[in-house]
């Protein structure tokens, strides 16, 4: 090879071709963890690095059709779609832009590639309760993520506590660790906020534990004169399952709190930051995540934070957010109690929890992933 090949090898720029299909029917972490990758590669991304981008995301936003539909024809049309784009299409773009990487946000990826593949396979929580997902869509969707993983593949994760849950499952996979980062509202700097409400945003799921919230809230409503209002801000039917909806729409009824809590369902950008910016204290009382992005959202938003007491919230959140026991209602009243009563010690954890969500920053996503390649 001549001194000009080497020369014009060193020039070339390397080819990452990022897939953002399944940002047609993303919902909350998935979502803004695209958007994220996108925004973040456009903005810090290297200059000898040429990323590629499956969809314009711009024109994606206002795509609703497949989005968590309760039509499970619906759901079916969607995967049909996923599956030709993914084994069919997706590996012809790849060949015809000459990619030399492939990056796949949502667990899945082609079986064959004509480059490298890089993973996110965002926790463990598939193999770890599989109660909590629909039988047939279960086994399908782990089947399809082994078949990407199984050549040419590594797999990025979004935290420490992911990694060592999915070592235990993929043990012959290199797998890295690379915080996400979620810069995708914009908040106001006020600690003084004009609405009296606990927020939550997040899927109505098992393992969002939201029962032992509403629970709390109740406590809270019958022992304080406060007029707080609980905010349940999420999809209600993920994944086509609607019992937990149902579950705490009982419960809600039953105790005569209709006129306290407001489920909103899913909300957009703007939406969510009209509630972050507006949120006396967010409340994250889940019995397991792999990350947990609107930890640092209200970390950001200057709204102190009250997490259950798991290993991810403490990787995360440190000693920047206040923790109670995990599906303890009683100990999360008390909690609920400290940060709405005494104004000295939410300000001081709000002066510190926006600190520490400084670190989750784009630039370091990018960055990330860029030492991988």
């Amino acid at each position: 090879m001549s001194n000009q090949d080497i020369q014009n090898l060193n020039l070339r720029k390397i080819k990452v071709y990022i897939d953002i299909f399944y940002y047609k029917t993303a919902l909350s972490g998935i979502k803004t963890y695209i958007e994220e990758l996108v925004h973040g590669s456009h903005k810090y991304g290297r200059k000898d690095v040429e990323y590629i981008f499956s969809h314009d995301i711009e024109k994606l936003k206002n795509r609703k059709f497949f989005i968590n539909s309760k039509f499970r024809l619906v759901r079916w049309v969607f995967q049909l779609r996923y599956i030709i784009w993914k084994q069919i299409i997706l590996p012809i773009k790849l060949l015809t832009n000459s990619a030399d990487l492939l990056i796949c946000p949502d667990y899945v990826a082609p079986v064959f590639s004509p480059c490298r593949k890089i993973v996110v396979i965002h926790d463990n929580l598939f193999w770890k309760y599989p109660q909590n997902y629909p039988l047939l869509w279960r086994k399908y969707f782990i089947k399809l993520i082994k078949l990407g993983l199984s050549i040419n593949a590594d797999i990025v994760t979004t935290s420490i506590y992911s990694k060592y849950g999915l070592k235990n499952i993929f043990n012959n996979k290199k797998i890295t660790h690379i915080y996400q980062s979620s810069e995708r509202v914009y908040y106001n700097n006020k600690i003084n906020r004009s609405k009296d409400y606990i927020l939550h945003v997040g899927t109505f799921e098992e393992r969002k534990d939201l029962l032992t919230l509403v629970k709390a809230f109740k406590l809270f409503k019958e022992n304080t004169n406060s007029n707080h209002k609980l905010v349940l801000a999420g999809s209600k039917y993920i994944n086509g399952k609607k019992q937990v909806y149902k579950s705490i729409k009982k419960y809600v009824l039953k105790n005569n709190l209709i006129s306290s809590i407001i489920m909103p369902g899913y909300i957009k950008k703007k939406q969510a930051i009209y509630y972050y910016n507006n949120a006396s204290c967010y409340v994250f009382p889940s019995i397991d995540e792999g990350f947990g992005i609107p930890l640092i959202e209200a970390m950001r938003a200057r709204v102190p934070v009250i997490c259950s007491d798991i290993e991810i919230f403490k990787e995360i959140g440190d000693d920047t957010v206040i923790y109670f026991k995990k599906q303890d209602h009683n100990d999360l009243f008390n909690k609920l109690k400290l940060i709405l009563e005494n104004k000295t010690a939410a300000r001081d954890l709000i002066l510190k929890a926006n600190k520490r969500a400084d670190l989750f920053n784009q630039k370091n996503f990018i960055k990330g992933f860029e030492k991988l390649y």
